[in-house]
């Protein structure tokens, strides 16, 4: 295992987080207390030292019971990270028949400070911490002001509740006017981003990352297996282990599984069977290979165990350019404009020496 710096921050995170998604009670599409301790003791046996959980939205806050219970003995040793934007409303109540407006409570959710504070002091609770290592706004909801939420976590800081912040599911402006405030004002800076980031999904290259990179924020990626997909579950024949996407309460996130994923899939079973490795290793190494940090979620041991093969590949370059040109994301004309080759624009910038020109701030 490898760490990573998170952003400008200094903090050492390992090279893969471990995500808490689905570590709940007894069910088909959770781990239960016991599988789930059995998953993070493998996690850190590996040197895993980076978890990723969220308030009540994670199965009514039982997650950050169990991961809380894990790290309880060796706090020092874990990065914790969890979620904020939801305060009250979680996934099993939304899809439990349950008026899901909570109409009595408009304060439930949302990312202004009494939002945050509820949500912070309620997960300081139930992980059984005196500190958050990293907070996370879980979505831009578009009604809170950057300005104000980065003076809001800034005050969390200062109080010794919370360490460093992130960004999850911002657009890229947002990302770039928070962290312009927070270098101008002297607070807290955004140390971290989570998107949806795979061979399969990739719209982050247009403006998520390159943002990310000029402005010293690291780029973590949950669905890095795009739920799955990726692991060979589909493309190898095997129909009976359940899949997360297939359920309702999922089928927004869910990923256009068209041919041209299948043809993706397919590669990457192929390029894992020829060094001897999982599918699940070769589509995480390509994540990591991009500068992307992923979070791999499980629900068995046999899982995690599988994912963390990546951490013995190395993907040859060969290999590398095969996937990228396969999974090449479509491009608007804006921006086929600016990145092609034959872009007349380019070359009218370069005075005619494109070729000749190393540009080491071109987004990769």
């Amino acid at each position: 295992m490898r760490y990573k710096l998170l952003g400008k921050s200094g903090l050492r995170v390992s090279e893969v987080c471990l995500g808490t998604m689905m570590m709940s009670t007894e069910s088909p599409s959770s781990a239960g207390p016991e599988e789930s301790r059995r998953i993070l003791e493998a996690f850190a046996e590996k040197g895993g030292n980076y978890f990723d959980t969220a308030n009540e939205v994670y199965n009514d806050g039982l997650s950050e019971r169990i991961l809380g219970e894990f790290v309880a003995s060796d706090r020092h040793r874990y990065v914790v990270t969890t979620k904020y934007t939801n305060t009250r409303l979680s996934l099993n109540r939304l899809y439990s028949g349950k008026d899901p407006r909570i109409r009595d409570h408009p304060n439930a959710g949302g990312n202004h400070k009494k939002s945050m504070v509820q949500s912070v002091e309620g997960s300081l609770k139930r992980l059984g911490v005196d500190y958050i290592d990293l907070l996370w706004i879980h979505f831009w909801e578009y009604s809170t002001d950057i300005a104000d939420v980065m003076r809001n976590v800034n005050d969390l800081v200062q109080q010794g509740k919370v360490l460093h912040f992130g960004l999850c599911n911002t657009p890229a402006w947002v990302v770039a006017r928070g962290q312009t405030v927070a270098e101008q004002r002297g607070w807290e800076p955004i140390s971290a981003l989570q998107y949806r980031y795979n061979l399969v999904s990739r719209d982050l290259e247009l403006e998520v990352i390159p943002c990310a990179r000029s402005l010293g924020i690291s780029v973590n990626a949950y669905s890095p297996l795009a739920g799955g997909f990726l692991t060979g579950k589909y493309t190898r024949g095997d129909s009976t282990e359940s899949r997360r996407y297939d359920g309702g309460r999922f089928e927004q996130a869910a990923f256009p599984f068209d041919e041209k994923s299948y043809e993706i899939a397919r590669k990457v079973d192929e390029i894992a069977d020829r060094l001897g490795t999982s599918s699940a290793a070769v589509a995480l190494a390509w994540v990591r290979d991009r500068g992307v940090i992923p979070i791999v979620g499980a629900r068995k041991v046999s899982q995690i165990e599988n994912s963390l093969q990546y951490l013995e590949v190395t993907l040859p370059q060969e290999d590398m350019r095969v996937l990228n040109e396969m999974s090449a994301p479509a491009l608007s004309w804006t921006y086929d404009m600016l990145h092609s080759e034959n872009s007349l624009l380019r070359q009218l910038a370069s005075g005619g020496m494109l070729d000749a020109i190393d540009n080491e701030h071109f987004p990769a």
